[in-house]
């Protein structure tokens, strides 16, 4: 990953620390969001959720299909809240479509 994609990660994960308990409550687990990815690295990919500009979400390549791809640089997708990692104040995801058995 380049070095503008360690500061923008970062920019974003500070404004999550400030903004955590108001994060989690916008997004409790379960919740369907449409995301944009932000940046790609090997275990996943960092996405934007619309409507949350504080929050950052985190798909993590376990959370996809055998065989299927992480979504793009760029790219929008549904998804939905799984989890919240207080320790890095990430949002985890999963593709909406695996829970709807597709």
């Amino acid at each position: 990953m380049n070095p503008d994609a360690w500061s923008l990660l970062g920019g974003r994960a500070e404004r999550a620390r400030r903004s955590w308990p108001a994060i989690k409550a916008a997004l409790p687990v379960g919740e369907q969001v449409r995301v944009r990815v932000l940046a790609a690295m090997p275990f996943g990919v960092f996405v934007e959720i619309d409507g949350q500009p504080d929050a950052l979400g985190l798909l993590e390549i376990t959370a996809i299909a055998r065989g299927g791809e992480l979504p793009t640089v760029g790219g929008y997708f549904d998804a939905v809240v799984a989890d919240h990692t207080a320790h890095n104040w990430q949002v985890r995801l999963r593709p909406a479509e695996v829970e709807a058995g597709g």
